[in-house]
């Protein structure tokens, strides 16, 4: 092997190895990360420390709203839909609602799953009672931010047609009442 092929096969399996070890680095940490808010499976005081680790720094209205929050930014609500196959022929079904949150200053995606996660963990700890509007706080609702070209796409998901059907008529009622959502109520702790 010349000498430029033996510093190259170095650069590569060197850029390979410094992967692999940030990929089990970061393998390891996600073990030790906290739990899902979106887990049915936690009970209410998992949910209190949740909210405790997620909601520090987070405002009250978001804590409050979650990404209802950033409301005048949604662009646009539609059902969130699933393809499904039966034999040869592919279907679709409703599994919740997608909204597209506009691009905000000092907006990024980490931060909508932060807002989205706090507020979940404070309505399942029972520490907020929420609209009975809210589309993130359907029994198995399950939410998820993609970044986009012009903003962001949050997406709820839920498990079953029923629970899409009401993720779909929160959302409604949610972006078309004559004051907007709902605030929710703060309990005392």
């Amino acid at each position: 092997m010349k000498p430029f092929e033996q510093h190259l096969t170095r650069f590569w399996m060197g850029a390979a190895g410094a992967g692999l070890a940030a990929a089990l680095v970061a393998s390891a940490g996600c073990a030790t990360t906290s739990p899902n808010a979106m887990s049915a499976s936690l009970s209410p005081a998992q949910y209190a420390q949740l909210s405790e680790e997620e909601c520090t720094g987070v405002p009250t209205k978001e804590q409050e709203l979650g990404v209802l929050a950033y409301r005048d930014a949604v662009s646009t609500a539609q059902p969130l839909k699933e393809e499904y196959q039966v034999g040869k022929t592919k279907l679709t079904r409703d599994r919740g609602v997608q909204l597209t949150v506009r691009a905000q200053p000092n907006v990024t995606r980490a931060w909508l799953m932060r807002v989205a996660t706090c507020h979940v963990a404070l309505a399942r700890s029972g520490r907020i009672t929420a609209s009975e509007n809210d589309p993130l706080l359907v029994a198995s609702a399950t939410v998820d931010v993609e970044e986009q070209t012009t903003g962001y796409l949050v997406s709820v998901h839920v498990a079953d047609q029923a629970a899409a059907a009401e993720v779909m008529r929160r959302t409604t009622l949610a972006f078309t009442g004559p004051s907007g959502p709902a605030t929710a109520e703060r309990l005392a702790r």
